[in-house]
């Protein structure tokens, strides 16, 4: 079975209603021809989410999952999926939405663009336990990120990246270029200054919060301003750099008065705006057409765009900005309500930790001082005093509660250490009690204040706070390095599992030489001649394509390219030194075409167990194992024996 969260109907008029979220328990899905079927993990709330539970975006439903945002790992395939083994096992993260595959312009879809989550267009969606999604949908998800940053990327990454990279521009994007990103502190603003950052742009942003200005700056911004003071723009001007008067590029969200920002745009300038958060009027003045300021409107983005922004963040480790997270069930309606009003209360990115069974830390909130354990707990560090609380009262240090082996097991990994001290502390009966706050921090005796069941140390609130923060800090690396290690550990057991599989089915198949399997290894290797002949020679393959570009291709188009490709291989091109081999290796390549039907999606899938199965077989079968043998090195770069050796 696979939990979901859908919206509940109730009467209301747009922008009035708040929608409630419910619960409900569905058949776990089965994926379909070239579906995947993919375990949640993680999943994380945009704006866009509380915006459908007020219907103030188009196509609500309530029988469509919500959730666009969301990481997971492949658990099976449907039967149309040519390499299963590739994906299994795999943490996948999802392209939130369809119907446009590469144009620069738009959506090629004649029906539209369809975001998933909510809608009656797109009748996916991620706060599930169990999603299946089209195989061409899904981009591994970059191994440096945890799963609440993977799930926070998609859809504000997405955006970001096209209305900085597709629509400013290459050169209004990479060195050299200023850029100004107003309304700093949304998902989408803060995923287009980490990208504008990474390709060595200057970055310049405004907010009305100094806070979220430092944030920027922190980020890599060169700096900013608050657009409520007087004279922003001027000050915000005499911060670009020597020799520049001007941004090459404004990146907008908000409309409005938009143009009017464009005076701060070079002659011939571009306004990219991916958002009307404060107008959906945006006025074109006739400053903005005499400085020829080029204004684009810029959604979400195309597939292509989505692989090319996954590549950015893998290639250059960036880690997008996540604000809270909440490990728990689907069924914590509660929790997710929480999540919600963060959203409406204009925070940031909340991911949601799913079927996560492992107690890990949330981000720390300095401003009230909480640190959120996304499990259970809620530890409250703050400043005491008498005065302030008036109706508390002091108790004795027994009357707090020592931490035990039980309390370290479930408060998480890492507590352990502190039994010692505990341990110890009990020996010594003829001195007052060391206590440990929560089980974290041992303290002196002193006087203890209790509040709703929760117990405080006035005199040890700063040090605790620092302490839990580092603590806190270390054990999320760690925790994410844990998750990273598990992950790989997961993937080999996998592929070690697949291998398994494979070679039983050779074992139980190729009696007779001529089974299927072993026909699919023996396209396999003439598949990697041909490639290998090719790459050797520097040839381009029929169509125009060099090696490595035709991968992409699908399977009828590919096996017709090598087909020709073999017939167009002449007999001195095998027997010449850079290849060496015999008369007969060339009559192999001009039978090709009776066997490329058995080829696999990756022709190097079967390359261990077809050197297994030839080493076995030496002995008995010494004029095949000699055959392919000798094309093991010019194919694979290894012996028969080394590749055998290989897993």
């Amino acid at each position: 079975m696979s939990k979901a969260i859908f919206l509940s109907k109730v009467e209301g008029k747009p922008g009035k209603v708040y929608y409630p979220l419910s619960l409900q328990t569905l058949p776990q899905p089965t994926p379909q021809g070239t579906e995947l079927l993919v375990r949640m993990t993680a999943a994380a709330l945009n704006h866009r989410d509380v915006f459908l539970r007020q219907h103030l975006y188009p196509g609500v439903t309530f029988d469509v999952p919500m959730g666009a945002d969301g990481v997971g790992t492949v658990v099976g395939a449907g039967p149309g999926v040519l390499n299963p083994e590739r994906w299994q096992g795999k943490r996948v993260i999802l392209n939130p939405g369809v119907g446009w595959k590469d144009s620069p312009d738009g959506p090629e879809d004649p029906t539209g663009y369809k975001i998933m989550g909510g809608t009656k267009f797109y009748n996916k969606g991620t706060l599930q336990d169990y999603i299946t999604i089209e195989e061409s949908e899904l981009e591994e998800a970059p191994e440096h990120l945890s799963d609440a940053e993977a799930a926070a990327l998609p859809l504000a990454g997405l955006t970001g990246w096209r209305a900085l990279v597709s629509k400013a521009g290459e050169k209004n994007s990479s060195k050299g270029a200023a850029i100004l990103i107003t309304g700093i502190g949304g998902g989408v603003a803060l995923s287009t200054l980490l990208f504008a950052v990474a390709r060595g742009a200057d970055v310049y942003v405004t907010s009305s919060s100094e806070e979220k200005l430092q944030k920027a700056i922190e980020l890599g911004a060169k700096g900013g301003v608050n657009y409520k003071e007087d004279g922003w723009e001027k000050k915000l001007l005499g911060m670009l750099p020597g020799g520049k008067k001007n941004f090459d590029a404004i990146i907008d969200g908000a409309g409005g008065d938009s143009v009017e920002k464009a005076n701060m745009d070079q002659t011939g300038g571009i306004l990219s705006v991916y958002g009307m958060t404060v107008s959906p009027v945006m006025p074109f003045t006739m400053t903005a057409v005499l400085k020829n300021i080029d204004v684009r409107g810029s959604t979400m983005g195309s597939r292509k765009e989505f692989k090319d922004m996954v590549e950015f963040v893998k290639s250059h480790k960036i880690h997008p900005v996540v604000s809270r997270t909440v490990q728990a069930e689907l069924s914590d309606v509660a929790a997710l309500d929480g999540l919600f009003q963060d959203m409406k209360d204009s925070k940031q990115k909340a991911p949601v930790r799913i079927n996560s069974k492992a107690l890990g830390f949330g981000s720390v909130d300095i401003q009230s001082n909480i640190i959120l354990l996304p499990s259970k707990t809620v530890i409250y560090l703050i400043e005491l005093t008498t005065a302030a609380f008036p109706d508390s009262r002091i108790v004795d240090n027994s009357r707090v509660m020592d931490m035990d082996t039980e309390m370290a097991q479930h408060y998480g990994p890492g507590m352990s250490f502190y039994l010692s001290h505990i341990n110890s502390a009990r020996e010594r009966a003829d001195r007052k009690r060391s206590q440990l706050m929560v089980g974290v921090l041992t303290a002196d005796s002193g006087p203890w204040m209790r509040i709703d069941g929760i117990s405080f140390q006035q005199r040890k609130s700063h040090a605790l706070t620092r302490f839990l923060q580092r603590y806190c800090a270390t054990l999320r690396e760690l925790y994410s390095t844990n998750q990273m290690l598990h992950r790989k550990i997961n993937q080999l057991c996998s592929d070690s599992l697949q291998l398994t599989r494979d070679m039983t089915k050779l074992n139980r198949h190729m009696g007779a030489f001529h089974g299927v399997i072993l026909e699919t290894c023996q396209a396999d290797t003439l598949t990697r001649l041909i490639e290998s002949i090719y790459e050797i020679h520097g040839w381009k393959f029929p169509g125009g394509l060099m090696l490595g570009e035709h991968v992409d291709l699908d399977r009828e188009t590919l096996s017709r390219i090598y087909t020709e490709a073999a017939k167009d291989v002449k007999k001195e091109m095998v027997t010449k030194k850079a290849v060496g081999l015999s008369e007969k290796y060339h009559v192999a390549l001009q039978r090709y075409d009776q066997i490329v039907h058995h080829r696999s999606a990756s022709p190097f899938r079967t390359e261990c167990i077809f050197a297994r199965w030839l080493g076995a077989k030496k002995s008995t079968h010494p004029g095949m194992y000699q055959f392919w043998e000798r094309l093991f090195p010019v194919c694979y770069n290894r012996t028969v024996q080394e590749s055998s050796e290989m897993f």
